[in-house]
């Protein structure tokens, strides 16, 4: 419930700097069929930034998409932190970072979805989505008895580089991603991020991290003391549960609200 979620804000450790995370697909906009369609709303933008200018509070989002398609679906300023490919490119201001191991060609990625466009792309309500050096099969727009045997497929046509150690397979809530083989999560990015605030503001940080997908349980377990918050009806090792991107807007509302408060204090 949102009021559980904001109780459990009101109560972190005084002096802490707030760090809010959050997934971008299903957690702060809503799905789509058309994985090209969604957007933040102007007033989840307005929020975002008002909460990321407050002194004592970050906000970033780690995401699967990349850090350019995030930056342009949200419109987010400056001062949000961006991680995209789960977190292997983060992107704050100026800086831009990515994991040494991310390859800068997309070749392989190519012939990747090429296979898979083969092996399922004729197959009503699938949609593939290529991301420069990864690739995800979706398959929301798929009907329910077709979905396990589609993602099956998917993953026969791409077992050559997954055997290959090239790439590795991420399961997704209703889709699968084929991506480098890096020992790299969200959970590792939540870590990346808490670490470069902690040593720019010289202050401990208490982070909390929003997330519908199956890939945000590694960001659950990496924000340890802080507070994880799984959007949606799946099991999950989150401590708190929202129902939808409205419920944890309505969250990001209020703890904008309390920044205000503290500030003219």
């Amino acid at each position: 419930m949102v009021s559980d979620v904001l109780t459990a804000l009101d109560a972190r450790p005084p002096q802490s700097h707030l760090i809010v995370l959050s997934d971008f697909d299903g957690t702060l906009a809503a799905f789509d069929v058309d994985p090209a369609a969604p957007q933040l709303s102007v007033d989840r933008t307005r929020v975002l930034d008002s909460l990321a200018a407050h002194d004592g509070v970050t906000v970033g989002l780690i995401s699967g998409r990349r850090v350019d398609d995030i930056d342009r679906r949200t419109r987010l300023s400056p001062l949000v932190y961006l991680a995209g490919l789960h977190g292997m490119e983060i992107r704050h201001g100026a800086v831009a970072w990515h994991h040494p191991e991310l390859p800068e060609s997309g070749e392989q990625a190519d012939a990747v979805a090429d296979a898979l466009q083969a092996a399922v792309g004729h197959v009503p309500g699938v949609r593939l989505e290529h991301k420069g050096v990864a690739v995800t099969v979706h398959v929301r727009g798929v009907n329910d008895q077709s979905r396990r045997s589609v993602l099956n497929a998917a993953t026969d046509a791409a077992r050559p580089w997954l055997d290959a150690g090239a790439f590795k397979a991420l399961d997704l809530s209703e889709g699968i991603e084929f991506l480098p083989n890096i020992a790299w999560t969200k959970g590792d990015a939540v870590r990346w991020i808490v670490e470069d605030v902690e040593r720019r503001t010289r202050s401990p940080a208490w982070c909390v991290f929003f997330g519908d997908d199956l890939t945000d349980e590694d960001a659950f377990r990496a924000v340890g003391l802080g507070l994880s918050v799984v959007v949606g009806n799946r099991p999950s090792t989150a401590r708190l549960r929202l129902s939808s991107p409205d419920e944890v807007a309505a969250v990001l509302a209020g703890v904008n609200r309390s920044a205000e408060r503290e500030a003219r204090r």
